[in-house]
């Protein structure tokens, strides 16, 4: 195994199986493997905002705020170019970035901004995923994380906004800011109008949990012609009911949809009224059907899409 881990290339594939902490003790051990160990834990594993400002400046707690915001000890005229491009070339490395409950003042969001136009970036050329978890008061730090090369965004936890004004922001934000999405996660009780998918136009994989669907939202996701997953759970439809949908839409690529504690009238709704030729896995979990249901309902969607494999109706366990 010594002789094994010796070899560079064998070493950072062994890493890559490891968590974050695992990385951190092997980082220990000497600097072939310090280097190594970093280098993976920086691409493949989640990196927090906390510890990412922390390795730009010292941080203080801003006590005259009603929450503990973070206000970095530093300033433009402080950093030289040198010093930045030590963090660029940190920040090169981050292919996961996550911000949750850790709040960076305004201002030193404006200040990061400032340092990248004084200096030059980008700030995160190689980001893939962006982790956003938390609230409403994250949001300033949203613009951070958006750069056009990321192709997955989870938004997790948005509980404490009051309105979905503030869901709205940040999913327009991302919208706006990144065209090639790919992966969307969203865990939600804020969107309460229902958010239109189709300014993903590369969609491949939706999971979407605990909020509001409306007609409009279901039917944006027939123009994400790349859309082959589908994940809902415990969403609530609006404006959807049995035999409303036209029966014209069609999910021209969608292969897996999985459903989960939805109202049954509302998942008929959807799976009647849509066109899936492509549709090979169903999963309808915790939505009681009879037995002469679930077979009228396998024979329909069997008629309509012929590469489908399976049908599973699963119980709560």
């Amino acid at each position: 195994m010594e002789r094994f881990l010796a070899t560079p290339e064998l070493r950072y594939t062994v890493f890559t199986f490891l968590r974050s902490l695992d990385l951190l003790h092997c980082a220990q051990v000497c600097r072939n493997w310090k280097d190594d160990a970093l280098s993976v834990r920086w691409r493949f594993c989640s990196v927090g905002m906390r510890e990412l400002m922390g390795q730009l400046a010292s941080m203080e707690e801003d006590e005259g705020w009603d929450d503990d915001y973070n206000r970095l000890e530093t300033s433009v005229e402080d950093f030289d170019q040198e010093r930045w491009r030590a963090f660029l070339k940190l920040t090169d490395k981050i292919h996961i970035l996550c911000i949750s409950t850790f709040l960076l003042h305004p201002d030193s969001v404006d200040l990061v901004k400032a340092l990248v136009a004084a200096h030059g970036g980008p700030l995160f050329p190689n980001l893939r995923r962006f982790e956003i978890w938390s609230d409403a008061k994250i949001l300033p730090m949203v613009s951070l994380g958006l750069v056009p090369g990321l192709t997955s965004v989870m938004m997790n936890g948005m509980d404490a906004c009051t309105s979905d004004d503030a869901f709205e922001e940040i999913f327009s934000q991302v919208a706006e800011s990144c065209q090639g999405i790919r992966e969307l996660e969203i865990v939600t009780h804020c969107a309460h109008s229902g958010p239109i998918f189709s300014v993903f136009p590369k969609l491949r994989s939706l999971s979407y949990w605990t909020e509001k669907f409306s007609a409009e939202s279901w039917s944006s996701l027939a123009k994400c012609r790349n859309l082959a997953d589908l994940d809902l759970f415990l969403v609530s439809l609006e404006g959807v009911a049995e035999g409303s949908l036209a029966g014209d839409l069609e999910f021209a690529s969608i292969k897996e949809i999985r459903i989960t504690r939805m109202e049954k009238k509302a998942a008929l709704a959807l799976l009647d009224g849509t066109k899936m030729p492509l549709l090979q896995s169903l999963q309808l979990e915790q939505i009681e059907f009879t037995e002469e249901e679930k077979t009228d309902l396998g024979d329909r969607l069997k008629a309509r899409c012929p590469d489908l494999k399976r049908i599973d109706f699963v119980r709560k366990a």
